[in-house]
């Protein structure tokens, strides 16, 4: 007998070669959208809704592991941050210790209020300043934008005819010191 026939042949199981490639190539889908195997990346459409069980004693780094988690995404939790975006606009970043939970429920439950984002972690912030004129149209906004230089150009020539006679009055008195005296008495 040879040893060629004493080598046995592992059967498939009874799935043929296209049940396997269908089973391999299967996604997996989160909230109707999917993960990419291959990538190992899973990227949800901007502002879709999820949610996660947290308690209120939850800091802001162990939701986004959670979110992550649940994701299927294998980036490292350090690289996002927790931002509460509000109606105005404004836009602030949840510090590693802070609560979500909690911003939630001083917020309120509506989200046409404020929403929490999960974004990179080197996102700018938009101060309450700023977030008035993001929903302000076109040409209001750069009617405001003229305004401002105007009012920067005035400042500026006020702070320059300061120095400017600031200038003139050291000249001034530099020159007085310098020139010699001649005192005459009678």
């Amino acid at each position: 007998m040879s040893d060629a026939s004493l080598v046995k042949r592992r059967r498939g199981r009874g799935k043929s070669a296209a049940q396997r490639e269908k089973e391999r190539q299967h996604r997996f889908s989160i909230n109707g959208h999917f993960y990419n195997y291959k990538t190992s990346i899973f990227t949800p459409s901007h502002g879709t809704p999820t949610k996660v069980r947290i308690t209120t004693r939850m800091t802001t780094d162990q939701v986004i592991v959670q979110l992550l988690n649940k994701f299927k995404i294998e980036n490292d939790p350090q690289e996002f941050a927790l931002y509460c975006v509000h109606q105005s606009g404004e836009k602030r970043k949840l510090s590693n210790r802070d609560q979500p939970l909690w911003e939630r429920i001083l917020q309120g439950p509506s989200d046409d209020i404020m929403r929490i984002f999960l974004m990179d972690k080197d996102e700018e912030e938009v101060s309450d300043d700023v977030a008035q004129y993001l929903n302000l149209e076109l040409p209001i906004l750069e009617h405001v934008l003229f305004q401002l230089r105007e009012e920067e150009n005035r400042e500026i020539q006020r702070v320059v005819s300061k120095y400017h006679h600031q200038h003139r009055l050291l000249l001034h008195t530099l020159n007085c010191k310098t020139s010699p005296h001649i005192e005459t008495s009678v």
